[in-house]
């Protein structure tokens, strides 16, 4: 058996093949998964308590993945997750915490924790339509924009389709996610369409980037593989301390995003333009008809 960082044995070999990638590919002896433990424990509270007021982000991230992590238990959790784009253009973890089932609770103290670490409100906010999450941003950041997860947005459309039609259904939908001259929305996308819509608003080549809350999906899969070859948990410290090395891992594979001056003036310019004329659903569905 091998302790991990914070105190909790487990089979070493499973330990050692959930953390080498983490290391490098070579051998990894006691010792050295001792040292790394103490290394990451320190460098996990460091992290989770830093001051954000530095950090300019222009693009806050809002999503969640589920995890079984607790001993003594067959539930998985909701592991909350935020992340960003900041004015230089570079991608930044912000903040994971278990948040049970996503509630309104939850994420309010995901957005209280980075306020009370200085983080200033964004210019957009990206997340699904989780409606504990939306209260819990419509209080703590009301005049922030909201861009719903276009990607999020077409799982939900397609789980309402009959499979025969699903492949003709996501052709349309996700052209309209990808093509500045979309076609005339369906009514079956009308629904929260000017929520889905609010990327278009923003610099072009940062569509791609903004559209979507799941930039993190592969860094999410690679945490589960990971969990799934150590096993459960028997404290939130240890479970979140996994992720963190996880995603720190994963962030340095991630692109900066082109972030000229100029966009800056484009996105501020965008901000007043979606307060003076917000992009309502009716006028939206009034071009279908």
């Amino acid at each position: 058996m091998v302790e991990n960082w914070i105190g909790i044995s487990y089979p070493y070999q499973n330990f050692r093949r959930a953390l080498r990638p983490l290391w490098g590919k070579s051998g990894l002896s006691k010792l050295t998964i001792s040292r790394a433990n103490h290394t990451l424990k320190d460098a996990f509270h460091a992290w989770r308590e830093r001051d954000l007021s530095s950090e300019d982000i222009v693009y806050l991230f809002l999503d969640d993945f589920y995890l079984g992590v607790r001993q003594g238990s067959k539930g998985k959790e909701a592991v909350l997750v935020a992340h960003g784009i900041n004015r230089g253009g570079k991608r930044v973890v912000l903040h994971p915490s278990l948040g049970g089932r996503e509630s309104t609770d939850s994420w309010k103290s995901v957005l209280h924790d980075l306020e009370d670490r200085g983080l200033k409100p964004p210019q957009l906010i990206i997340s699904d339509g989780n409606p504990g999450l939306l209260r819990a941003i419509c209080d703590i950041w009301p005049e922030a924009p909201r861009q719903r997860c276009i990607v999020h947005r077409i799982w939900n459309v397609l789980a309402r389709v009959p499979k025969k039609r699903q492949a003709e259904v996501k052709r349309t939908v996700s052209w309209l996610a990808m093509d500045e001259n979309f076609p005339l929305p369906p009514r079956y996308l009308a629904k929260h369409l000017g929520e889905c819509l609010t990327f278009y608003r923003f610099p072009e080549h940062h569509w791609k980037n903004i559209r979507g809350a799941n930039a993190l999906e592969r860094a999410f899969k690679e945490v589960r593989r990971r969990i799934n070859v150590i096993g459960r948990f028997s404290t939130e410290t240890a479970a979140l301390a996994v992720v963190f090395g996880i995603l720190e891992e994963e962030r340095l594979k991630w692109r900066q995003v082109n972030m000229k001056a100029e966009d800056i003036v484009w996105i501020t310019e965008a901000v007043k333009s979606l307060d003076l004329e917000p992009i309502l659903a009716e006028s939206l569905q009034a071009m279908a008809v």
